[in-house]
């Protein structure tokens, strides 16, 4: 009974151990695929920003030479 015991608690010993290895992989990937998401944001939300603002200096100075 008692070697019954001790193999149980090593079964179980190995499957946390095999659960959290899993768990942090799992956690690897997703914190992968939201910086991977987070990068796609910041640059199309950078290009629309620079290319809006250059495109109203770009018209400010097409004004500018209109008035002159």
């Amino acid at each position: 009974m008692n070697s019954n015991s001790s193999i149980n608690k090593s079964n179980l010993n190995l499957l946390a151990v095999v659960a959290l290895g899993l768990t942090t992989i799992y956690t690897a990937i997703l914190a992968t695929q939201l910086m991977s998401t987070k990068h796609k944001v910041d640059y199309l939300y950078y290009k629309e920003h620079f290319q809006n603002s250059n495109k109203g200096n770009n018209n400010d100075l097409q004004n500018n030479e209109r008035r002159s």
